[in-house]
């Protein structure tokens, strides 16, 4: 995954599986599908399931994951940086679909993020490029998972350099869509239309403090520019849209109250203002540039800003997160106490698929 470094705000983090500026998506509720009969044993930490072996239920730890999410309620989304595997040829690419394909059997699945920041530093370099990758992972993702739904995150740098406002807000977006041509918004937009997205998890791309102060403005209202424009644009006829920001630090999220309220205003109540109908908050505990970093503390104590994400899903907020089964704990009260406490705030969770 590309890094963008945690500390630059508003611009999307990567980790893992993911990173984020502003990004989420209403996955829906779980359902009400029935856990599998076999109760899953918590997997040691050694054991991994790889692409293409088949999701062997009640010992691959990925399942073990999604199986408890889904008994308390949360829905699942398959995690996979497909680009990654379409790029390494056809063979990584048969093997990861074969491991989604399984994974898909397991209750409280709802689809798949098969894309981290399309076009954005992760090896396609062209629009062409992206729709051919769109249309051969939808494909055969149908055929081995009919029905399950395909989520793809994206930053969409020009609109935090929100081009319709000047001449250097025009500049800045001549340069972001010169550098990352399948990352534009007529890219992005193409591949809405052509129907090849079900979810999008969108960051605006929203820049520093200090270039909006240049320029006149704030980043909350950078934020809301560009959400407005969006909306504008129709997106949200075209697919379901989602939001997405990575609020994840060492040791859990640092801000104080009056930080916690500005994260919660500008990266889950504008977007969900102009349309969009989920958040996506990266992440719950992930190893990201040789540290590890998560929203909560590694005590698992509360703070301003999980405060705040308790009572937006209270508030009946859809949320989303992302879980790594290895960096769960690996005693059993320890792992169903995190998952416990996850489905407080997110009412759905990206757990990794384990194709590498």
């Amino acid at each position: 995954m590309k890094a963008l470094a945690l500390a630059m705000a508003g611009l999307m983090l990567v980790a893992g599986c993911s990173r984020a500026d502003s990004a989420p998506s209403s996955a829906g509720s779980a359902g009400s599908s029935t856990p599998p009969a076999v109760t899953p044993s918590r997997p040691s930490a050694g054991s991994n399931a790889t692409a293409g072996s088949g999701a062997e239920l009640p010992g691959d730890r990925y399942v073990v994951l999604a199986t408890a999410l889904h008994r308390r309620g949360v829905a699942v989304w398959w995690e996979t940086d497909l680009v990654k595997r379409w790029l390494g040829g056809p063979a990584a690419f048969d093997g990861a679909i074969a491991r989604l394909g399984e994974l898909a059997k397991v209750p409280g699945t709802v689809g798949f993020k098969i894309s981290d920041e399309i076009g954005y530093g992760d090896g396609l370099t062209s629009t062409a490029q992206a729709t051919d990758f769109l249309r051969q992972a939808r494909s055969r993702l149908a055929e081995v998972a009919p029905g399950k739904k395909i989520l793809v995150d994206a930053v969409v740098p020009e609109l935090g350099c929100l081009p319709w406002r000047g001449a250097n807000q025009e500049s800045c977006a001549q340069r972001v869509r010169s550098k990352y041509p399948a990352a534009t918004a007529t890219a992005v937009e193409s591949y809405l239309r052509a129907g090849l997205i079900d979810r999008l998890d969108l960051s605006t791309g929203l820049l520093e403090d200090s270039t909006y102060a240049k320029w006149g403005t704030s980043r909350q209202q950078a934020q809301a520019d560009a959400w407005k424009r969006v909306e504008a644009q129709g997106w949200g006829s075209l697919t379901v849209l989602q939001s997405r920001k990575a609020l994840a630090d060492a040791s859990g999220y640092q801000g104080s109250a009056d930080q916690a309220a500005s994260d919660t205003s500008i990266y889950i109540d504008v977007p969900l203002a102009a349309g969009a109908k989920a958040v996506d908050i990266w992440t719950w505990r992930q190893r990201y540039q040789g540290q590890v970093v998560s929203l909560l503390a590694p005590d698992l104590a509360g703070n301003a800003l999980w405060t705040a994400l308790v009572q937006h899903r209270r508030d009946g907020v859809q949320l989303l997160t992302h879980m790594t089964p290895s960096m769960m704990p690996d005693d059993a009260n320890g792992f169903d106490h995190e998952c416990a406490l996850a489905a407080e705030a997110f009412t759905a969770v990206f757990v990794a698929a384990g194709t590498g």
